[in-house]
């Protein structure tokens, strides 16, 4: 025999004379061209499998907020926290069952815009057998006294919505009524 034979493992087995690899280990028989394809056939997997660990890694990692979608110029629920009024608008004229882009708004005595600081958002429906919760991560806008978050309740009902915010402003929470159809 003229050298060492290659083989490869994959998935456990062992493949003898995979193809254009016979013999490509054996220094003795080994061409320059047989030992550039070689190297090429041995890196090209790694790095496709790089590109696609970093790139997924790197999306995730991205930080980019919900996927912006039409806000309905009337909100579907306003309620007033610790002196301030805080307007939720929705894509419609109420909350759905499915995914729901929701950009909440606070305004002061005066009317206008007002950072609170930190928002949060929870609805909760109490079922006989069961209690389902949907919590949005609320984060700010580039507008002051603006919020977006998102909301998926899995089921219509008229759920329980907890609105808070603690900052600038003060601290307050209020909760109330609302229908998802």
């Amino acid at each position: 025999m003229g050298g060492a034979q290659v083989y490869l493992v994959f998935f456990g087995r062992r493949f003898k004379d995979f193809g254009v690899m016979k013999n490509i280990a054996s220094s003795e028989k080994a061409g320059p061209k047989n030992r550039i394809l070689f190297n090429i056939l041995c890196t090209l997997p790694i790095l496709v499998l790089l590109g696609i660990f970093g790139y997924l890694a790197w999306d995730r990692m991205a930080h980019r907020g919900p996927q912006a979608r039409d806000i309905s110029s009337q909100p579907f629920a306003s309620v007033v926290i610790s002196g301030l009024k805080a307007n939720l608008f929705a894509q419609g004229d109420a909350l759905r069952t499915s995914g729901n882009d929701l950009l909440i708004e606070f305004r002061n005595s005066q009317n206008k815009l007002t950072d609170v600081g930190k928002v949060t958002f929870e609805l909760k429906l109490i079922k006989p057998d069961a209690v389902m919760h949907s919590i949005g991560n609320v984060m700010h806008t580039a507008t002051a006294g603006q919020y977006r978050t998102t909301a998926a309740p899995q089921t219509a009902g008229d759920w329980t919505a907890t609105l808070g915010f603690s900052g600038p402003q003060g601290t307050g929470q209020t909760n109330f009524i609302t229908t998802v159809k």
